[in-house]
């Protein structure tokens, strides 16, 4: 399985981590103060006052390529994970191509325990959030 680009076939787990770094470098780019006073754009949020599970990723994100990792870990808890899964991601696809392996196969990655027990703990803290928040 995978994308199209042109005449290019991209696998799922290259587009993620592509995604990833993307947004990685993104938020570097991307002034503190900008997110600090930038308006609400979850649509979750807006039609129930609550956060949903991605709410405060991306001042998490830009508070963790700008250093300060108590602000990203209050915006989201696992705001700094997420951006090292992201450069971890990207730099392991690129050692894959230098080695000339195939990129591994998404499907399989969703399914291993580690990322299931990851998920729930994220489902888990962002129930958790909306109570507390709410």
């Amino acid at each position: 399985m995978g994308y199209r680009i042109g005449t290019v076939r991209v696998a799922e787990s290259t587009m993620l981590a592509s995604l990833g770094a993307a947004a990685v470098v993104a938020a570097g780019c991307v002034p503190v103060s900008v997110v600090e006073n930038g308006p609400v754009i979850c649509p979750f949020r807006h039609l129930t006052g609550l956060p949903c599970p991605g709410c405060g990723l991306t001042r998490a994100f830009v508070y963790t390529m700008h250093g300060e990792l108590t602000a990203a870990v209050t915006a989201h808890a696992f705001g700094p994970f997420v951006v090292a899964l992201a450069v971890v991601s990207a730099v392991v696809m690129v050692v894959r191509r230098a080695r000339g392996c195939g990129p591994p196969a998404l499907g399989q990655a969703v399914k291993h325990p580690v990322v299931v027990l990851a998920v729930g703990v994220w489902m888990a803290y962002a129930i958790a959030r909306m109570f507390v928040t709410g």
